[in-house]
């Protein structure tokens, strides 16, 4: 499966490249050109584009959606609290389009997923192979109906009724490690932290993270009128 290799931006403007010659509105540019270690560019009719190697982030922005997907502010703030390293064992359910996942993998030893819709189990293999993600195993699986895996250092949940997992959860993680849930309602966390208190976590926040973005060129300073708003609650919990 054919990744991203280069982006390449001019005038705001961002264009993917993968193989072969590449068209764009400012002009062609060869393959073999394209192959090259420079980070400035021209087209066939002169035209200069900056060029790159393609990031992770560059490489996402062409995965797979399907279902509602965490945006990048709620993924780093989850993976700076669930305190993961490079030794971790991590489950996540509710698997969506695999973003969540993927992104921890990255950070964690092996990250297993469960995902119980067909179709959203196909995008997230997808994508999984997409960006060769090596150390990820999904499995089409209702965690609602128990946990295989033992040991864990983190779960994060992305489903409607998290505390259906709590007692499989229980058993699953390591004193001390986390559960993460992530809810588009504040009576969805109500819920969540009611039954918590008939297992052995305790809670150590519930947030919400809004990001606003700026625009800064010279003396013109203002905040976009666009922001990323509330997307959901994310509500952090440790296993006694």
């Amino acid at each position: 499966m054919e990744t991203v290799k280069k982006i390449l931006i001019r005038n705001n403007k961002t264009y993917f490249w993968k193989s072969g010659d590449l068209h764009t509105d400012a002009g062609v540019i060869k393959e073999e050109d394209l192959n090259k270690d420079i980070s400035k560019i021209k087209t066939h009719s002169g035209k200069e584009l900056i060029m790159f190697p393609a990031s992770y982030l560059d490489q996402i922005k062409k995965i797979k959606r399907g279902p509602q997907t965490l945006l990048p502010k709620d993924i780093a703030i989850i993976s700076f609290y669930s305190s993961i390293d490079k030794n971790s064992k991590v489950l996540d359910a509710g698997s969506g389009c695999g973003l969540l996942a993927i992104s921890l993998s990255r950070i964690a030893k092996e990250v297993i997923t469960y995902e119980k819709d067909e179709q959203h189990y196909n995008i997230t293999k997808h994508n999984i192979e997409y960006l060769k993600s090596k150390n990820i195993t999904i499995k089409q699986k209702n965690i609602y109906e128990g946990i295989e895996e033992d040991n864990l250092d983190l779960i994060t949940l992305d489903l409607p009724e998290p505390w259906q997992v709590l007692p499989h959860a229980e058993k699953a993680l390591k004193s001390g490690a986390y559960l993460i849930t992530y809810l588009p309602t504040i009576t969805q966390v109500q819920e969540m932290v009611r039954e918590t208190k008939k297992h052995s976590f305790i809670i150590e926040k519930t947030i919400e993270i809004l990001e606003r973005e700026w625009y800064v060129d010279g003396k013109k300073v203002r905040p976009m009128s666009n922001m990323q708003g509330h997307t959901a609650f994310i509500t952090i919990l440790r296993k006694v």
